[in-house]
């Protein structure tokens, strides 16, 4: 597995409208956040999905893998670390760990492909490449 030296930091504030009655962020919102990571970390690199989308590129999920170990509540702060790996030359791994006030509270990961006119390619857009793994040959 090939990791990227690449690495974000999303910042969440918890949202009324994604916890429970007890206040306890809903176990489908991590997934969410997980995206919001992901969106930002290609944004604001130079990579942003829309101009992939463009290109005729897609990036859909494969498999996605989360780990509870505490729960988030109604007016944390969530810090969402985000690194990648490419795992071969069609799965990019994505790994996120959801830490408040320095705990880690989650962990994860996500295994993509990315699709040309909805077929799987084995070459990513030269744009993700050149930002995420420039050593690659």
């Amino acid at each position: 597995m090939l990791h990227s030296l690449m690495k974000h930091t999303a910042k969440i504030e918890v949202r009324y409208a994604e916890t429970d009655a007890m206040g306890v962020v809903h176990h489908a919102v991590y997934p969410v956040w997980f995206e919001q990571a992901r969106t930002e970390i290609m944004r604001i690199n130079g990579c942003p999905y829309h101009l992939l989308e463009a290109e005729g590129f897609g990036f859909p999920v494969l498999q996605l893998e989360i780990d509870y170990k505490h729960s988030c509540r109604y007016g944390d702060f969530a810090d969402v670390h985000i690194t990648l790996a490419r795992e071969d030359r069609l799965r990019i791994r994505l790994f996120y760990e959801v830490f408040v006030e320095g705990k880690l509270f989650v962990r994860g990961s996500s295994q993509h492909i990315f699709v040309k006119n909805g077929v799987p390619t084995r070459h990513a857009p030269k744009s993700f490449e050149n930002l995420f793994f420039p050593e690659t040959p």
